[in-house]
């Protein structure tokens, strides 16, 4: 059961994106590829063990598109009505320990969250929570404090909302809210949080995180800078790709991918891929294969086919 009390997303009712649905993912596409800041987009990528959900641009009708892999989270939105209080608090801190994370970040700015609950994103089993960014020029709202107040006012009103939320934690974190002497950081500390949450580490994009754990599930190749938009299904533990027509994938809109040039293979461990020597070349995250050496690749990863990028997609 979804609660009734969505907050909704000011961009899409004012038509700066159109949201469309991607399976069990979701993407916005911009109305105005002027709107979109390849910049804060970098950062974003460079993020690693943050509270960010993981964001890919890709074209949609020669639109910008950012396409999020929410697959592994359920919408706050359709979890308010079945919380105890309790875990509805433990939320509510990891959500808060997210923001403070983007304040404390330097490069990214908290009006540029989507706060819509339809789009704060909670992981079932852990209760951590995951942020959808939007690195744009326009914003929902116009500075950190307008988007802190609405955050509060939103949070107030969950609370009040729905009864079986109510408990004396609860509304204590109510009236911590509302009291406009307390910092965010100040509600985040009161909830049991250990002061500010330290910034988590970053990363350049293409490095690996050597400690994530192997993904699992159905693995898809999403071209990042194709003319159309094409995705890449692994459906075999044996998986060839190249622009001649008997492979199992095929790529014919680019004349520099080769006949047979690359296979994507599953151990039931790990997905890897391997270059077929192709004449040029296949890379993971900027780093070029040795022909039929097979390399390890996770949710996330950017293949490049010649010069035709893709991102993994698991799960």
């Amino acid at each position: 059961m979804k609660w009734d009390g969505v907050f909704m997303n000011l961009l899409i009712e004012n038509g700066t994106i159109e949201e469309i649905e991607c399976g069990a993912n979701f993407a916005y596409v911009l109305k105005d590829n002027s709107t979109f800041l390849s910049t804060e987009y970098k950062v974003l990528q460079s993020q690693t063990n943050s509270s960010f959900i993981k964001c890919m641009k890709m074209l949609y009708n020669g639109n910008i598109e950012l396409y999020y892999l929410v697959n592994a989270y359920k919408p706050l939105s359709t979890l308010l009505s079945r919380l105890d209080p309790d875990h509805f608090v433990t939320i509510i801190g990891n959500l808060l320990a997210g923001i403070i994370d983007v304040k404390n970040n330097g490069f990214l700015s908290c009006h540029n969250i989507d706060s819509s609950f339809e789009h704060v994103y909670v992981d079932s089993n852990t209760f951590k929570v995951g942020l959808v960014y939007l690195p744009l020029n326009k914003h929902e709202y116009s500075d950190t404090s307008s988007f802190e107040n609405a955050l509060r006012t939103n949070l107030v009103r969950v609370i009040n909302g729905i009864s079986s939320l109510s408990s004396p934690k609860t509304t204590q974190l109510s009236a911590d809210l509302q009291n406009g002497m307390l910092s965010i950081e100040d509600v985040y500390s009161k909830l049991g949080g250990k002061g500010v949450p330290v910034q988590r580490s970053k990363q350049s994009p293409g490095n690996k995180d050597s400690n994530s754990p192997p993904a699992h599930g159905p693995m898809k190749l999403v071209a990042l800078n194709a003319p159309t938009r094409v995705e890449i299904q692994i459906t075999k533990p044996e998986f060839t790709i190249g622009k001649k027509e008997t492979n199992d994938g095929v790529i014919n809109f680019n004349k520099m991918v080769s006949r047979f040039h690359c296979k994507v293979s599953n151990n039931g461990q790990q997905f890897m891929i391997s270059d077929l020597q192709s004449a040029n070349g296949t890379f993971v995250n900027g780093v070029r294969l040795q022909p039929n050496n097979p390399s390890p690749v996770k949710n996330g990863d950017v293949v490049r086919l010649a010069n035709s990028d893709f991102q993994v997609v698991i799960g």
